[in-house]
């Protein structure tokens, strides 16, 4: 495991910001050693049924933190949590109509204010040097924000996906289309989260802005896939698919590791999951070469 300062403590921030365009609370936190070193920044995006606080992000985040970055994490507006409940799915409303066009503009917020006069730790922050990573669905996310925030510098993904219409097969299309919304089961939770007609709409609206396979050959940034070999949420051929369209990619397929690379909801353990561990190691020596 990488680690330059790993008795230094770690300042840690909780905030909301809110969205200017659809005026929803974004939950952030941010992590750095304080010292007198200007550092990247990091910011995170969960995936699908995902959150910012979810299994072994603190910890993952807290080891970038100590490696020499200002990592920060955000919770999607419309992903369900709430700013008083960050770890469970109390707004299924919201969640039903969380879309592309509204992450892209909660990562867009972020990223921000973080070029704010809001922002506490611009004298600690190497703003020239900001990045992006995105696990599962918040790997297209953040590839697709890439393209078009010349702010971005590098881009990492894990377990991306590279179809935005992952989600709707035909008999999804067919039953949105007549009811004008699908349930999808949480295994976790065994909740029934809506998925509603807008949602859809949206990726047919903006087809041509969501599609990777075209997108994704004018990224002008460094990118990094991840992707575990036996991930059976999103396959392995995903990152693939990305790397054979992309033009400046690196793909690194690691060996018996799943779609959370051995994370889960909750985490209790106090070190990382040893495929956690290749994949923060791998990204920061991405990011620091």
């Amino acid at each position: 495991m990488y680690s330059e300062n790993s008795q230094e403590p770690l300042f840690k921030q909780e905030l909301q910001i809110v969205s200017t365009h659809h005026h929803k609370s974004i939950g952030m936190d941010i992590r750095l050693v304080l010292d007198d070193e200007t550092k990247p920044l990091v910011i995170f995006v969960h995936g699908f049924k995902g959150f910012k606080d979810w299994g072994h992000f603190n910890l993952i985040a807290d080891e970038f933190a100590r490696n020499g970055f200002i990592f920060a994490k955000i919770n999607l507006s419309h992903n369900g949590t709430s700013p008083t409940d960050k770890r469970n799915f109390v707004d299924l409303e919201a969640f039903g109509h969380q879309t592309f066009t509204k992450d892209l503009h909660d990562i867009e917020d972020a990223i921000n204010y973080f070029f704010s006069g809001d922002y506490l730790f611009k004298a600690n922050t190497n703003l020239q040097e900001l990045y992006l990573i995105g696990h599962s669905r918040g790997g297209g996310l953040v590839i697709l924000k890439a393209l078009e925030d010349n702010r971005v510098k590098k881009v990492a993904t894990w377990a991306s996906i590279s179809d935005s219409k992952f989600l709707f097969n035909q008999e999804r299309i067919e039953e949105i289309e007549k009811d004008g919304v699908i349930y999808i089961e949480n295994a976790r939770t065994k909740q029934q989260m809506p998925i509603y007609r807008e949602v859809y709409e949206d990726l047919l609206k903006h087809s041509q802005k969501f599609d990777l396979e075209h997108r994704i050959p004018q990224l002008q940034v460094p990118l990094l896939l991840i992707h575990g070999k036996n991930d059976t949420s999103v396959l392995p051929k995903s990152s693939e698919n990305l790397k054979d369209w992309s033009k400046n990619s690196t793909l690194i397929l690691l060996e018996d590791a799943d779609h959370t690379f051995g994370g889960k909801e909750p985490y209790t353990d106090e070190l990382l999951p040893v495929h956690t561990d290749e994949l923060v190691d791998e990204t920061i020596a991405f990011f620091k070469g």
